[in-house]
């Protein structure tokens, strides 16, 4: 079994949560019986963007990845630095969002960042 997919979901939930934790953290405390502000509504749209470009960029490294095996053209190294920047954005981008650090986020949040970390250590590990 080869434990490098593990370690890097180990890693992506790591990164996600504790971005998680630090931005509650770092969050002004509301006055007594004052509201906290929702997200903007344009957050919503740049998520969206942010996690189709890893999407498409993780699912373009999987392809030319595995095709790479028999063609011999590999994949320029950029374009992995440009996927693991993007998987970085699309694991912090809910603690910047202002998602509070609640145990029903937490779980979504790990989990989503155990996909994308998992999905991103497989497309570097079809690099020939």
């Amino acid at each position: 079994m080869n434990p490098a997919p593990i370690v890097g979901a180990l890693a992506a939930t790591t990164v996600a949560l504790i971005s998680l934790a630090v931005a509650q953290r770092l969050r002004p405390v509301l006055p007594e019986g004052e509201e906290a502000d929702g997200p903007h509504p344009v957050l919503s749209t740049i998520g969206g963007g942010l996690l189709s470009g890893f999407v498409l960029l993780t699912g373009f490294l999987v392809a030319t990845g595995w095709a790479a095996h028999s063609t011999q053209v590999v994949p320029p190294v950029g374009l992995y630095a440009a996927d693991l920047a993007a998987g970085c954005a699309v694991l912090v981008y809910p603690s910047l969002a202002g998602l509070p650090f609640s145990a029903r986020h937490a779980t979504a949040v790990g989990l989503f960042g155990a996909l994308v970390g998992y999905t991103l250590s497989l497309a570097i590990q079809l690099r020939p």
